[in-house]
């Protein structure tokens, strides 16, 4: 192979070891007092009673959610209300975040917004009763029951007033997504009593769907107008609602007298599947018979414009965008073969439910171990919305949190409606197992940028960082060009849609190539190899360009020389992932280290704020040798870095002095993590499923760099391990010697991935 083109190394666990992780510095407590805590608490339980108590029967169970929100301060996992929950024997059915505005001592910003926690609680009403006796005579709570007294902010009864706030004005009827509480062996109550508030007020309880998963959440989809709603709202197990749309399918106009370029004639097919739900195929296109299978798991016959969109995209997964190809070339081989499940034209055209849709895709996937790889060109109409999680969601998550299936998500394409709220990713793209992907489109300067009409971040808590990078998806005046239904003109196009299959066809290409691939690991590289041109992620690129050759991908160029890490850890667990840096080169230039980690993760949609139940916590160490030593000098703390292996004599002096050294090498400040508040660490991107971070620094400050990994979990959830993935580039930018080599010979326990040539994938 080409010394300049040589497969990526792995097997980078092998030199992992145990790390102790040092705590953190003890937090000054600023709550009020026990005696103020509970009479205000008091205060506040006596007026959530008021409301219930004239609450018509119709819209309670015997059980109540009354919500409480805790101190913006002590918001993290540490302060949950565990033991207080306990007391009343209650039951913590979920959490979603809240807001606040606080003084500042900054004068540039006296007005600082924090985000606490809101928890559902659910609750017997005569156990309240009790409580707030209890609570006015001071009661017998334990040593943990008033410590989360003093930080809860508020707890109040929720009317759901606000709910229809959801639905703009203009909406007038259709079909809204409920999302009750869990109520356990009440589950059926709940929804039982749903029916009949539906049927009272004016709605059909035939047009009901619904699925309890085993966390508890139940999602409901019904056909209500806005009156009906309004009243249905006031449900009190009701936890939120928001209207369902169809996703609109972008038009693909007929090239007319432009021709399509020839079908391939080899009849070869290639040995890697991936899976595409969408609007099917008609099997007979000689540009796709020897390439895919079709499915038809829906009881509906084809319609045309869903065959068009279904073919835009099976043929934009299986030979990408036609431009680069002229009207009389024959086309390659595709890399990858499709099964084609048709999820459309849906049972009730006037009735747009896509529970039907997702009913198919849960059934499919767990069926089907031989895909990996699956592509949603399609989904729900509308911005995502933090307070919620559609089923959509949820359910692909569940079916990809042990990192065994990859869904590529089209974020959608209003990312020119003018309004951030409007503009924000669709659902399912926010799915924090799944890639979302948005489009760029190329400029006249032959510049990439951002597709107009690419919907843009924030993602959700969990993954906040979407889209996770951008493909090709055309422009009005540079359209994608598409296998076609319409004889043998081309199609063309732009959208999300289209950007999405360029991706789900490299990621399934990336596990059936590499030895060592599985889609944990395909996302990570993916991750990894897009280039942001500022080098830092934003709202609207995610991590930027995505990389256009798989080959390239799997692959270390020059001086770079890219190591992948797989394994697992156990919640709590701190562990050292050595960086493979050579030692002792003659080169005194930069060294750029960039590193990526994806995890699968089991998820929570009872806890918008908490979604992602387990992360990896990262932190940089440059040089082994650089300490800090602190000393309090008259109230003022000074700090001094030292070196081990030169300062010795120093150091031994200054500890004499007083001074004290840290427990740990200093870490890259710019990432570490270290004595930062639950949010803050929120804002680094703590919990998120995908971490990329990028560090330039001289050769000679480097010394054994390390990463320090730390898995968490949150709460009781009884995660075993957290499987992860990580990619470490490594470029000596300007060096002259085989770094690659000598990378080999320094650290062999590594070995080179096998990665398989195209011809070595197709079979007859």
């Amino acid at each position: 192979m080409d010394r300049s083109k040589r497969p990526i190394l792995a097997k980078g666990e092998e030199y992992i070891m145990p790390y102790k992780q040092k705590n953190n510095m003890p937090k000054k407590d600023k709550r009020p007092t026990f005696d103020e805590a509970r009479m205000k608490l008091s205060g506040e339980i006596k007026q959530a009673l008021g409301v219930i108590e004239n609450t018509p029967k119709e819209f309670l169970l015997d059980e109540v959610i009354v919500n409480v929100r805790m101190d913006v301060d002590y918001s993290a996992k540490s302060y949950h209300p565990n033991a207080l929950i306990s007391h009343i024997d209650a039951n913590d059915v979920g959490s979603k975040k809240w807001t606040k505005e606080v003084i500042s001592n900054n004068k540039n910003k006296p007005i600082k917004t924090k985000i606490g926690k809101e928890i559902f609680l659910r609750v017997n009403r005569n156990t309240l009763v009790d409580l707030e006796k209890q609570l006015n005579h001071g009661g017998n709570f334990s040593k943990g029951a008033i410590d989360n007294i003093r930080s809860i902010d508020t707890l109040f009864f929720d009317n759901h007033l606000t709910l229809i706030e959801k639905f703009d004005a203009e909406w007038k009827e259709g079909r809204v997504e409920l999302v009750l509480h869990p109520f356990e062996t009440k589950s059926q109550d709940a929804i039982d009593n749903l029916l009949k508030l539906i049927k009272k007020h004016g709605g059909d309880p035939s047009k009901v769907k619904y699925k309890t998963y085993k966390s508890g959440i139940t999602f409901a989809s019904t056909l209500l107008n806005r009156e009906t709603l309004k009243c249905v709202l006031r449900f009190n197990p009701i936890r939120t609602a928001h209207p369902i749309y169809l996703k609109q399918i972008p038009s693909i106009r007929s090239g007319g007298s432009i021709k399509l370029p020839k079908p391939p004639n080899d009849i070869l097919k290639s040995s890697i599947k991936v899976g595409v739900f969408d609007g099917g195929i008609d099997i007979s296109n000689p540009y796709l018979t020897a390439f895919t299978t079709e499915n038809n798991p829906i009881p509906t016959s084809k319609n045309r414009d869903f065959l068009e969109h279904g073919t835009g995209v099976v043929g934009a997964v299986l030979y990408g965008d036609l431009a680069k190809y002229e009207s009389s070339t024959v086309l390659p081989v595709p890399r990858v073969n499709v099964e084609s499940f048709r999820v459309f034209p849906l049972s009730d055209k006037n009735d747009i439910d896509l529970y039907e849709v997702i009913d198919i895709i849960e059934d499919v996937v767990p069926k089907r171990p031989d895909i990996q790889v699956y592509n949603l060109s399609i989904g729900p109409y509308g911005a995502i919305d933090d307070d919620n999680i559609t089923r959509f969601t949820y359910a692909i998550d569940e079916l990809s949190k042990n990192g065994d299936a990859l869904f590529a998500v089209a974020v959608g394409n209003d990312g020119d409606l003018g309004v951030d709220e409007l503009c924000r990713i669709q659902a399912p793209s926010d799915a924090v197992n799944c890639l979302g992907i948005g489009a760029y489109s190329k400029n006249h300067d032959g510049s990439l940028s951002r597709a107009e009409y690419s919907s843009y971040g924030d993602g959700r808590e969990g993954c906040k960082i979407k889209p996770d990078f951008l493909d090709f998806g055309g422009s009005h005046t540079n359209p994608f060009q598409l296998i076609s239904t319409k004889g043998d003109s081309r199609g063309f196009s732009c959208g999300t849609s289209f950007s999405t299959p360029l991706v789900t066809a490299k990621a399934a290409e990336i596990i059936g190539r590499c030895n060592f691939g599985n889609p944990l690991l395909a996302r990570a590289l993916l991750v990894h190899t897009a280039q942001h041109p500022e080098y830092k992620a934003d709202r609207f690129m995610g991590h930027g360009i995505a990389n256009q050759n798989v080959d390239d991908i799997l692959t270390c160029s020059g001086n770079s020389v890219t190591t992948i890490y797989q394994s697992k850890l156990r919640p709590t667990q701190s562990i050292k992932l050595p960086f493979p840096f050579v030692k002792d080169l003659t080169y005194k230039g930069s060294v750029i280290v960039e590193w990526t980690i994806a995890l699968s993760t089991e998820i929570d949609a009872k806890n918008t704020e908490d979604y992602t139940l387990s992360c990896i916590e990262d932190t940089f160490v440059p040089n082994v040798n650089k300490y800090k030593l602190y000393k309090d000098d008259e109230g003022k703390k000074r700090t001094k870095t030292v070196d081990l292996s030169k300062d010795g004599d120093l150091i031994n002096e200054l500890l004499g002095e007083g001074w004290t050294s840290s427990n740990n090498p200093n870490s890259y400040s710019r990432f570490s993590n270290k004595y930062k508040t639950e949010e803050e660490r929120k804002q680094n991107f703590k919990w998120d499923t995908v971490i990329k971070r990028r560090a330039s620094m001289k050769y000679l400050s480097l010394k054994d760099p390390y990463l320090v990994l730390h898995a968490m979990d949150r709460y009781d959830s009884s995660i075993d391990f957290v499987n992860y993935a990580v990619a470490v580039t490594i470029n000596y930018v300007d060096c002259t010697e085989d770094v690659y080599d000598l990378t080999l010979k320094s650290y062999n326990k590594l070995e080179i991935s096998q990665i398989r040539a195209v011809n070595e994938i197709m079979v007859k």
